[in-house]
């Protein structure tokens, strides 16, 4: 069966994240799409192998310290790093483009970085979108 975009929200969807409507039509879709239940067993599997990792807590100042090695680092190539950076994503669009012609179809996009707000304030992940959030 067609898997008419659901295999994209089948994490949001074990995870309860989606509304009573798109949760039951997914939940329909599941009953006849071996491809998707599948595809939902191999994230259950994966969350399974996540819980029994152990739960590490970084120091409370671990973020503002990366933030800060990265911003000196920064300030000892200051001309640099800006450029490099932007032709890399000169080069990168190109390379979508290209790929883009090549298939003959569109790949799915990822999120923008403005959706991953919620990280908590002492986490990697928040220092990382700090640090982008700056270079804008």
């Amino acid at each position: 069966m067609e898997n008419d975009g659901f295999r994209s929200k089948l994490s949001a969807y074990k995870d309860g994240e989606l509304d009573g409507d798109l949760g039951e039509k997914i939940s329909l879709h599941l009953r006849n799409c071996a491809a998707c239940r599948e595809e939902l067993a191999e994230l259950e599997r994966i969350d399974s192998l996540v819980a029994g990792m152990p739960n590490l807590e970084p120091h409370e100042s671990f973020s503002s310290q990366i933030i800060a090695r990265i911003s000196t680092r920064e300030q000892e190539r200051p001309d640099c790093a800006p450029f490099s950076k932007r032709v890399l994503a000169k080069f990168l669009q190109l390379a979508d483009s290209i790929f883009e012609l090549v298939t003959g179809h569109e790949h799915e996009r990822t999120a923008t970085l403005d959706e991953f707000g919620d990280f908590p304030p002492l986490s990697m992940s928040h220092a990382y979108f700090q640090i982008i959030g700056q270079q804008r």
